[in-house]
């Protein structure tokens, strides 16, 4: 029996095969549960503070273009159901009211937050601009008491071994795991709670990346695709119900209308350190490199956005480890669905 027809060959049936079931399975990922995207919700009140019913309120993502509108009910309430992390401008108008721009509004993975929106008198013409920090997101919805760890901090602080979860040692209730982080079976590397590593759950763009004969965190995505992650340390909702200790959900980087890239390089060598002490050989081998690149930009503008990371890793020690981690890949795409909204979806492939 012929599997392929003539007109295309088995190995390039078998690439866009792979392909395929990498963007079902990243749209999949996206859908598991709100802990790759953000909620927006509020109401839009007149000078008086009454509420002004039917008015149009659009959410417009900075620099992806990414645009979603709704129509505020009969009581003012107007929600945004999982928005992609980032910075946004917030419109809103209605007859006989200026229209009220507000920018930037920051949202962040896992957030649940609450936005009033103050409309003038005035001709629709009018624009009233607000800055993002002249308005203020609370959150009234959620009792999960967490952090997030933004892309200054990942970009800035030092980090040993380039793992961007570590940065979650700068809040006071996570420790570091005595467990191992590398090799066979290795736990997440951080204590939440004062449980043990293989307690936290570890999420990545939504899908679970923990795995389930050993409850040990998978290898993580590049640190350079990080975009940010919250750490949930208490009272996360039943979605995460495999945590005893804590939730690590993580948000890898999308493209922008923008083309950007970097490559990067990192090398700890014996000829620039001192000689470990404990070493079992009087001259011992010791180098640490890792390096790799990133790049993103616009397929379609304000529509479809691709990123690409690769990070390699080798590391060589003698009498105490040697190995040779080919590399890990990162690779997301925006899709456009039914009536123009778009979702985010991240495909993670491992080499």
């Amino acid at each position: 029996m012929r599997v392929f027809s003539s007109g295309i060959s088995a190995k390039a049936a078998s690439i866009l095969i792979t392909i395929a079931a990498c963007a079902f399975m990243a749209v999949s990922a996206m859908g598991q549960s709100q802990s790759a995207a953000a909620d927006l919700s509020g109401s839009v009140t007149d000078p008086t503070g009454a509420v002004v019913a039917g008015a149009t309120v659009r959410a417009k993502g900075i620099g992806n273009g990414i645009n979603r509108t709704v129509t505020a009910n009969g009581e003012g309430n107007y929600q945004f159901i999982g928005l992609p992390p980032g910075d946004y401008e917030i419109t809103a108008e209605a007859a006989t009211f200026k229209k009220v721009v507000i920018s930037p509004v920051k949202l962040t993975v896992g957030q649940s937050a609450d936005l009033t929106i103050k409309l003038e008198l005035g001709s629709a013409t009018a624009v009233v601009n607000v800055t993002g920090d002249d308005v203020q997101l609370v959150e009234t919805t959620k009792s999960t008491v967490s952090n997030t760890i933004g892309q200054q901090s990942i970009a800035n602080l030092p980090i040993n071994e380039r793992s961007a979860t570590g940065f979650a040692l700068t809040l006071s209730t996570v420790g570091r795991d005595n467990g191992r982080p590398i090799g066979p079976a290795p736990t997440s590397g951080l204590n939440i709670g004062g449980q043990r590593g293989r307690s936290t759950q570890v999420n990545v763009d939504g899908a679970d990346f923990t795995d389930n004969s050993i409850n040990a965190a998978r290898s993580t995505v590049s640190m350079e695709a990080v975009q940010e992650y919250q750490v949930a340390t208490n009272s996360y909702t039943a979605e995460f119900g495999r945590a005893t200790g804590g939730v690590i959900n993580v948000v890898t980087k999308r493209g922008t209308n923008d083309f950007r890239g970097n490559m990067f390089g990192f090398i700890r060598d014996k000829s620039i350190q001192a000689r470990n002490a404990f070493a079992p050989v009087a001259n011992p081998d010791f180098r640490r490199t890792q390096f790799g690149a990133t790049v993103g930009g616009p397929i379609i503008k304000d529509k479809t956005h691709f990123f690409f990371a690769y990070e390699g890793r080798q590391r060589n020690e003698s009498g105490f480890f040697t190995s040779n981690v080919v590399g890990n890949l990162t690779a997301s795409a925006t899709i456009p669905v039914i009536a123009g909204t778009l979702i985010r979806s991240p495909a993670h492939l491992q080499t």
